[in-house]
C-alpha cells in the first residue's frame, strides 16, 4: 500500500462521519504513527538499495582493476621467465666448460718440456729415437694447458703422444676426447666427428661419453647434416636426461626449432 492510499484510507471515515471524536483522533494518531513507521522503513530500504548498488559498482571497478593488474603481472612474469631461461642457459654452458678444467695443473716450465720435445724435427738417420715420456700426468696436463690457451696444434701433438705412450691409463679416453675438441675448435668438424666416434666405440662407458655424443651432434649440424645432428642431440637427452650435456642438447635443439622435453628433477 502506497503512502497516498494509506492517508486516504485514514481520512475517509472522518469525512463520512462529519465529526471527530476523541477516540477517532487517537485512532488517527495511531494510523499516522504507523504510516510514519512505514515511510521510514521505505526510506531505509531505498537507501540500502542505493548503497548496495554503489557497492556493486565499486566492486566491479575494483575487479576490473585486479584483472588488468593480473594480466600485466603475467606478461611481466613471462618476459622475466624468458630472460631467466636465457641466463640459465649461458650459466649452464659456462659451468660445463669449467667442469672440464682439471683441478691440478703442473708448473708451466715443466709442462712444456715434454710436448716441445714432441715438436722437435725428426731425428737424422742413425740418431737415437726420442724415448717415451715417463710421466703421463705431466704430459696430459701439459697438453690440456695448451688446449686451454688455444694452442690446438700443440695440444694435438701432446694428446696423441699420450695415447701412444699410455693407451691403457684412466685418462686415455679423456685424451682422445680432447683431440676431438682440438679439431672442433679448429672447425675441422669431420675429423672431430671421427675422433668422437673413437671415444664412443673404444670407451662406451667413459665419463666423456655424453660429451662426445653432444659435440658429435654439434659438429654434424655445423657440417649441414642437420637431421643427423638432431638425432644425435635427441639421443643425449634420452640417454643422459639429467646431465649438463642434456641441457646443452635441449638448448641447441630449441635453437634449431625442434621441440624437446624439460629437464628432469
Amino acid at each position: 500500500m502506497t503512502l497516498r492510499r494509506l492517508l486516504l484510507a485514514s481520512l475517509l471515515p472522518l469525512s463520512l462521519a462529519g465529526c471527530v471524536s476523541s477516540s477517532d483522533i487517537d485512532g488517527l494518531r495511531a494510523q499516522l504513527a504507523e504510516i510514519q513507521r512505514q515511510v521510514l522503513q521505505l526510506q531505509m530500504q531505498t537507501s540500502s538499495k542505493e548503497e548496495v548498488a554503489a557497492l556493486q559498482q565499486n566492486l566491479r571497478a575494483q575487479t576490473e582493476q585486479l584483472l588488468k593488474a593480473e594480466a600485466d603481472r603475467r606478461a611481466d612474469f613471462g618476459n622475466l621467465s624468458s630472460q631467466i631461461a636465457a641466463l640459465q642457459g649461458q650459466l649452464e654452458d659456462t659451468n660445463y666448460r669449467l667442469s672440464q678444467v682439471s683441478q691440478q695443473i703442473a708448473s708451466t716450465s715443466q709442462d712444456l718440456k715434454a710436448v716441445r720435445s714432441a715438436t722437435a724435427p725428426p731425428p737424422v738417420p742413425g740418431a737415437p729415437a726420442l724415448g717415451p715420456v715417463s710421466d703421463p700426468e705431466t704430459l696430459y696436463q701439459t697438453s690440456y694447458s695448451d688446449y686451454l690457451r688455444g694452442n690446438y696444434d700443440l695440444a694435438l701433438l701432446g694428446f696423441r703422444q699420450y695415447l701412444e705412450s699410455f693407451p691403457d691409463t684412466d685418462l686415455a679416453d679423456n685424451a682422445s676426447y680432447w683431440i676431438g675438441e682440438c679439431f672442433y675448435r679448429q672447425q675441422k668438424y669431420a675429423e672431430a666427428i671421427a675422433q668422437y666416434d673413437e671415444v664412443l666405440s673404444r670407451w662406451p662407458r667413459s665419463d666423456k661419453t655424453a660429451s662426445s655424443q653432444l659435440k658429435k651432434g654439434y659438429a654434424q649440424v655445423e657440417l649441414g647434416r642437420r637431421d643427423e645432428g638432431v638425432r644425435q642431440l635427441q639421443g643425449v637427452v634420452r640417454d643422459f636426461p639429467n646431465s649438463d650435456e642434456a641441457n646443452l642438447a635441449r638448448q641447441r635443439l630449441q635453437s634449431l626449432g625442434v621441440a624437446t622435453g624439460q629437464k628432469r628433477q
